[in-house]
């Protein structure tokens, strides 16, 4: 039997306090903002696991768990939708239809990254997914004291293609930064968002750099500081958007997320050994 190749696109999550004056719960002792850090992700494992219902406008929705094993979670999302056939009497009828994509999390706290296929008779995108975990989760989290961010993995060499093909062009370059709660996506940041998170709490931080009027910026990838911030968002850390003189809408670094293409019966027969070889790259 031929198996088709199935397309995921690839996100990362992360999940920082609400605040950093936490205050215990009745059903924990979180005694510190150090603690609450350090237990984020048993804490995640813990909303994983009862996992809620998704949401989505006035759509009927159906999910199934299908793996949930060490930090690894997947599960199966379908969408209500109708087809129309032909029948034996020659008429034409319609018929329920549950299209379906497939939602992989490994929420190890050097990994925490979201693979979710791409199928577009049930989704538009696969981003209508992540906005639909972050706005279900979110109440389960702030429970726990905790948010979730979720953000396209992309080349970042497609950023400094970008800056070549325009060269002489930009004259906007805007960083939407996620305050980091991963070394070893951070390490490589010049810029210290963990303590303007701690110093102010901010969870999104932003960097624009504009060009004078009647200018362009210059940006060059041997300044340390541009690029650590290029590698950080690449890792999923956040978005950079780019204007450019001529075309009316910036361009987003998100709009081409990384990919891996996984063939249909390991999807249909997920595991943790075969999860781990295709997808243990994604370990920064």
């Amino acid at each position: 039997m031929n198996y088709k190749n199935i397309s995921f696109d690839l996100y990362r999550y992360q999940l920082l306090p609400i605040t950093q004056d936490i205050q215990p719960d009745m059903y924990r002792s979180i005694l510190s903002i150090d603690e609450l850090k350090k237990q984020k992700n048993i804490l995640f494992s813990e909303v994983l696991s009862n996992f809620p219902k998704l949401v989505h406008n006035a759509s009927t929705l159906h999910q199934k768990t299908v793996l949930n094993e060490g930090d690894w979670f997947a599960f199966k999302l379908g969408v209500q939708r109708s087809i129309e056939r032909e029948n034996v009497h020659f008429n034409k009828e319609r018929m329920d239809n549950w299209p379906h994509v497939t939602v992989i999390l490994n929420n190890a706290s050097d990994c925490q990254f979201i693979a979710i296929s791409k199928n577009t008779k049930a989704f538009a995108s696969s981003r209508v997914i992540a906005n639909m975990l972050e706005k279900t989760l979110k109440e389960y989290l702030k429970k726990m004291q905790l948010s979730m961010h979720i953000n396209e993995l992309f080349d970042e060499q497609e950023f400094w293609e970008l800056v070549k093909l325009y060269r002489g062009k930009i004259t906007t370059v805007k960083f939407e930064l996620i305050s980091p709660n991963m070394a070893n996506i951070s390490k490589c940041l010049k810029v210290d968002l963990k303590q303007i998170n701690l110093d102010t709490n901010s969870h999104r931080t932003c960097l624009e750099l504009n060009a004078a009027d009647e200018a362009v910026l210059e940006i060059q990838n041997d300044n340390e500081i541009i690029d650590g911030i290029v590698e950080y968002a690449a890792e999923g850390g956040g978005d950079i958007s780019i204007k450019v003189n001529g075309l009316k809408r910036s361009i987003h670094t998100q709009k081409t997320n990384k990919k891996i293409e996984i063939d249909e019966f390991t999807v249909e027969n997920l595991n943790v050994e075969s999860l781990e070889t295709l997808l243990g790259f994604l370990k920064p």
